[in-house]
């Protein structure tokens, strides 16, 4: 059932993943989380599938809590006077392991006339194709691993409108407790793209499960973001954009993790240096962590999902920083593993 709402105001002009320009991804998830080209899903698998929806993108939706727990792999949460049924996609032996979740970028922006709207590479996903590519992720990473839709996206009930925000941390969390419940985990191993960055950033500030952590193209100063793009930045209530520098020191304190932090230098939709206080807070604060250079890909030179998937594997793995910087530092945006 949708529950009207506004968009929110003050987007910047460049939209997705808290910043890129609108355009079309074409295959959407299969190509942004990944899923070689062979195996995009047949035409007949096409025709039977129902792709996400703009109006409840925009507008929001809510799902009860009895609803919600006839699906499966949802949990229902409640924080910050919201309650969300969050739908997440998994694949692999979870139980009694660490668990690989990501969390992805943002699906609503403005285009070059700073009109809101949605992604339309969103608009081309289904559950079934985000399964799909879970399946791929799984067997790449070699553990179990958890595509984690954010409130109001890929399945889930809530307003991406509260994106970035304390609301979306706190869901967020609670969320995470309850997956690891269901599913039996360990713990968990997490990665985020630009504005999943921020909930990436935000469990390793939380969290004493996290195993390793790679946080990609994220506005992690947030101030510094809505500085540059002109964001009317919320302070109080629910709605407050959540603010990562308070946590540095925590996040430097989980000297059980291991945290890699992706930067492309020509990001023109989440500029480095939009990214680099947090991470020199970290570094203040006694933190460990290797920070990657690399160049992402799109005409912004934004996106780094693959990339920070990989090397989270390689962490993972166990390799050492210098061999995860040599394969992923200063190198172009496509050079990546073949399928």
């Amino acid at each position: 059932m949708s529950r009207p709402r506004q968009p929110a105001s003050g987007s910047p002009r460049r939209a997705f993943g808290a910043g890129g320009r609108l355009r079309s991804l074409g295959l959407g998830l299969l190509v942004a989380v990944g899923l070689p080209a062979g195996l995009v899903p047949p035409r007949a698998m096409a025709q039977t599938v129902r792709t996400f929806s703009a109006a409840d993108l925009m507008k929001g939706t809510k799902v009860s809590r009895e609803a919600c727990a006839k699906l499966e792999t949802s949990v229902f949460v409640e924080a910050e006077g919201d309650a969300v049924c969050i739908r997440y996609y998994i694949a692999g032996d979870a139980r009694g392991k660490r668990a690989a979740v990501f969390f992805p970028g943002d699906s609503i922006g403005a285009d070059a006339k700073g009109k809101i709207g949605p992604d339309p590479g969103y608009l081309t996903q289904a559950p079934e194709y985000v399964q799909a590519a879970v399946g791929v992720w799984s067997q790449r990473l070699g553990v179990p691993f958890i595509f984690f839709g954010r409130p109001g996206l890929h399945g889930s009930s809530g307003w991406h409108g509260d994106r970035r925000t304390r609301r979306e941390v706190a869901l967020t969390r609670l969320a995470l407790d309850a997956i690891k419940a269901r599913e039996g985990l360990a713990g968990y191993h997490v990665a985020g793209m630009s504005g999943g960055g921020i909930l990436a950033a935000a469990a390793l500030a939380s969290r004493d499960d996290v195993g390793c952590a790679a946080i990609a193209s994220a506005p992690l100063d947030f101030r510094a973001f809505a500085k540059t793009f002109s964001i009317p930045l919320r302070t109080d209530g629910p709605r407050a954009h959540y603010d990562l520098m308070p946590e540095a020191a925590t996040v430097a304190g989980r000297k059980s993790a291991r945290i890699l932090f992706l930067t492309s230098p020509k990001d023109r939709a989440v500029p480095p240096a939009t990214q680099q206080p947090f991470v020199d807070a970290v570094k203040v604060a006694g933190g460990r962590y290797l920070h990657l250079f690399t160049e992402g890909r799109g005409p912004d030179r934004h996106a780094l999902t693959e990339k920070s998937l990989f090397s989270l594997a390689m962490c993972i793995a166990g390799a050492a920083d210098g061999e995860i910087a040599a394969r992923y530092g200063n190198t172009g945006p496509d050079d990546l593993p073949p399928p």
